[in-house]
């Protein structure tokens, strides 16, 4: 087995984070692009851990019979994963998810995992837009209930 843990996987994301956004913060040199992939990817790889700690799949490449399909489909080993979370990831941060599905089908150039790639990079888009948008109400209600309050004291 050549996955690493759930815990050191976890440990990369969060010191990942916090480099990115010290870097960030402070006008160093860096982008957002190389952050994303990798942010997305330990995401996918804690997921496919989660899963086989889960006893939900298998550690390995395998074949899950389901009794209501009748029949079976074949699971995705740990890269498949960390590609579907790398590719959601950089479609969510930079709004375009064809970018995101495409950059990594090139790095694997694995076509059963293209739609796998294009559906989660659409979802991680919305997902980033329903956000968004939400946070956007909330600051727009902050904004109008401040500017009212001001008012009622100015009044006074």
């Amino acid at each position: 087995n050549n996955q690493l843990a759930t815990d050191a996987l976890g440990t990369l994301l969060i010191a990942k984070i916090f480099a990115t956004a010290v870097s960030a913060a402070s006008g160093l040199v860096g982008g957002t692009l190389a952050p994303s992939l990798f942010m997305g990817g330990m995401v996918g790889a804690m997921f496919h851990n989660v899963l086989v700690d889960a006893n939900i799949i298998s550690d390995t490449l395998t074949q899950v019979d389901l009794a209501w399909t009748g029949g079976a489909f074949v699971v995705a080993d740990i890269p498949a994963y960390t590609m579907v979370g790398a590719a959601s990831c950089l479609a969510a941060v930079f709004r375009a998810p064809l970018t995101g599905s495409l950059l990594a089908f090139e790095l694997t150039r694995d076509y059963e995992v293209l739609v796998p790639l294009l559906a989660s990079a659409g979802v991680g888009t919305l997902i980033c837009d329903l956000v968004e948008s939400r946070i956007d109400q909330l600051k727009k209600t902050n904004t109008t209930t401040n500017n009212n309050n001001n008012e009622e004291h100015s009044n006074a």
